[in-house]
């Protein structure tokens, strides 16, 4: 059994007690299917109040919902209780009961995966690498994806032997040897829709691929041609189900598209639908992530021309729809039952030139029976040094305060 509230809930982590009184007083509810197992562990004097999933309010914010793992829904977040998340300790939460006959492990089972935005080590980023090294810039954030399956990274910069970060200013490369922050990260998925691949030519991009086939990462959303761009990354998880990963870029504002030559994806809506559906139909894959660079914006909420590429990729089947253009972190929001990012903001880049922009978070994702059961947030703030740290609890609440809005659930 698990705890879960609404994204618009602001206390991650709840004392049994507490839940006890909210269960004894029917402000917290459970699905009908556990409610006396509910009642025997927390010795209630009454059955616990009963609700459907689908009619849990996802934008009640003082409310609670007690299900099992497989009636968990990604509209909803896990709550921990007394402090012990169940996705991060099963074996200590509180709430977690298994019966003699059910054989399920969670290390075999569940395929935790974390996507985050953008990576760019480049210019005053790639000055501060050089000056302090890759261990002392990473050392806020790297013990956090310890023992993570999957790692995405968007990686938006191609690798040159040598450059020079300081006169860098609108074109883009990495040194090779900071190429080496994405396997110190443990990176194992590759995103290639952004903007800047191209910057330095197509033998820096083309070296680039090279580089993630040998450090055996898989890429989406680019190639070495457009057939290689538009090719979907499949993946079997642990449970053997198949998800898939798919890629487009909205505008390709720099020329980054592969037409003729390497590049990233284009969007076209057809084309997208038609991938899509085969992904579903025909490679017989049970969950689909949709990322795109869309065209960038200074702003917390979504373009027009977001949200209406959102909603075309999830009435074509995408079972969410990330962004990986944003600068900034961007509003969630659900569409059809099925949650929208429309942009996680700045993971690995250098720009503290306002809040917004120094604003961010990732997504710790939990796999389970084919499907992304959990979308977890981890808030983060640059440093004036521009070295990549957690938000501190003002700063998160800043964050959630800007991009979680009830009217978007």
């Amino acid at each position: 059994m698990i705890v879960l509230g609404s994204f618009l809930n602001t206390k991650a982590s709840y004392p049994l007690s507490e839940i006890r009184s909210g269960i004894e007083k029917g402000a917290y509810y459970v699905t009908a299917d556990i409610a006396e197992e509910v009642k025997s562990a927390l010795g209630g004097s009454r059955i616990p109040s009963t609700i459907a999933i689908d009619s849990f309010v996802v934008k009640k914010d003082s409310s609670l919902l007690i299900t099992t793992l497989d009636s968990v829904s990604n509209l909803l977040l896990s709550v921990s209780v007394d402090s012990i998340s169940f996705f991060k300790n099963p074996e200590s939460y509180t709430f977690w009961m298994t019966s003699d006959q059910d054989s399920f492990s969670f290390e075999k089972e569940i395929t935790s995966y974390t996507h985050t935005g953008v990576t760019a080590i480049t210019r005053q980023t790639g000055v501060v690498v050089d000056r302090i090294g890759t261990d002392a810039y990473l050392k806020n954030v790297v013990g956090l994806f310890k023992g993570v399956d999957l790692l995405h990274m968007s990686n938006e910069v191609s690798m040159v032997e040598q450059c020079y970060y300081a006169q860098m200013k609108l074109q883009f490369a990495t040194k090779k040897a900071h190429f080496d922050i994405l396997t110190s990260l443990g990176a194992d998925i590759i995103e290639l829709t952004g903007n800047h691949n191209l910057d330095f030519g197509k033998d820096a991009y083309l070296n680039s691929l090279e580089w993630y086939r040998q450090n055996q990462m898989r890429y989406f959303g680019g190639g070495a041609d457009v057939r290689e761009a538009g090719r979907p990354l499949i993946i079997e998880l642990k449970d053997g189900a198949k998800v898939a990963w798919v890629g487009y870029n909205e505008f390709c504002p720099l020329g980054e598209c592969a037409i003729k030559g390497p590049g990233a994806m284009r969007y076209n809506y057809e084309e997208a639908k038609y991938q899509i559906d085969s992904l579903k139909r025909k490679a017989e894959v049970s969950f689909v992530l949709a990322c795109v660079q869309f065209g960038e914006t200074d702003s917390y909420s979504p373009t027009g021309s977001q949200k209406k590429i959102c909603k075309e990729l999830i009435d074509s089947g995408a079972d969410v729809v990330i962004g990986s253009q944003a600068h900034q972190a961007q509003e969630i929001a659900i569409y059809n039952g099925k949650p929208i990012f429309y942009g996680l903001g700045n993971f690995l880049f250098d720009q503290i030139h306002r809040k917004g922009v120094r604003q961010a978070f990732w997504l710790d994702c939990y796999f389970y029976k084919g499907r992304i059961i959990q979308f977890h947030p981890v808030y983060t703030y640059m440093s004036e040094k521009r070295i990549p740290s957690l938000a501190n609890k003002q700063e998160k609440e800043e964050i959630r305060k800007a991009i979680l809005k009830p009217e978007n659930f």
